[in-house]
């Protein structure tokens, strides 16, 4: 896998820019993950560090004052980790160009310490990336879901209906809430303004064609919507509401889904789509 795409389909967290930047912020979830190399590990009498920074920048690059400012985000109480990668030539006094990453596991920092010319972190724990990665949701997509509208060679009409089909309008919106009698698809609520229509099959994953379907759509309250699109909650082929062991019980309780469904069964391409949610989105 690239890199860059390391960083934003597994890490959630995106370059600033590809070209320059050495780390990206999870906000979501207050996380910081640097660039590291594996030949910056060095063994000390507590344990093993990791430079993360020089003091002053060997080339001028943008890179080094974000690298900094990522730095001041752990300092200041962001979970800090490397993704260590190994330099196609270690010795070059060039801009490093990356051999390989490890996409397995990353290191967690601990104590920033400032030593010489440098700045090393503390290395805590090698982390297993299952733990650290999480589904790409719509909202954290949405930017970059409507530049790639934007960039297809598609006509205006057709553009314009994406576009508002992606930020829950128009006339997907409408459709998808006439499918459902104009209410939420499991508490039959009416109130509009708390009502997504959510689709089934993600945007990213889909079609043209599919991100206008009206069956590839569901109407849901806010909080299902968002359970739904992070693949904590599906539906069965009957409709029956499905909870991920991933959200414990209390959870569960609060957000009032236990023993729920859909008002009504899910016709055959809702049912196809909703299969495709349970296998590749829901997290069982």
């Amino acid at each position: 896998m690239n890199i860059n795409r390391f960083f934003t389909d597994t890490l959630g967290a995106e370059l600033k820019n590809p070209r320059w930047s050495w780390g990206a912020t999870d906000v979501l979830n207050h996380r910081v993950f640097l660039r590291v190399w594996q030949d910056g590990i060095r063994d000390t009498k507590a344990g093993q560090q990791v430079r993360i920074a020089h003091d002053e920048p060997r080339r001028e690059s943008n890179g080094f004052t974000e690298r900094h400012a990522h730095i001041d985000l752990i300092r200041a109480g962001a979970e800090g980790f490397g993704v260590v990668c190994t330099a196609v030539d270690p010795d070059t006094t060039e801009a490093r160009k990356i051999k390989s990453f490890d996409e397995h596991f990353l290191i967690r920092f601990g104590a920033i310490i400032r030593e010489n010319e440098g700045t090393f972190a503390e290395i805590v724990a090698r982390v297993p990336i299952g733990e650290l990665e999480r589904p790409q949701t719509g909202e954290g997509t949405l930017t970059k879901d409507l530049r790639e509208i934007s960039r297809q060679k598609i006509d205006t009409t057709t553009k314009v209906a994406l576009v508002n089909a992606r930020v829950g309008q128009g006339l997907f919106r409408s459709q998808v809430l006439k499918v459902w009698g104009h209410c939420c698809a499991v508490t039959g609520s009416t109130t509009r303004d708390a009502i997504r229509a959510s689709h089934i099959k993600p945007w990213r994953r889909s079609s043209n064609d599919e991100r206008l379907d009206p069956q590839n759509g569901l109407p849901l309250i806010a909080s299902l919507d968002a359970l739904f699109d992070a693949g904590l909650i599906s539906f069965d082929s009957d409709g029956n509401l499905l909870v991920s062991d991933q959200l414990d019980p209390a959870e569960q309780s609060i957000f009032s889904i236990v023993d729920r469904s859909l008002k009504r069964a899910p016709t055959k391409a809702a049912a196809e789509y909703l299969a495709y949610h349970r296998q590749h989105v829901f997290r069982k």
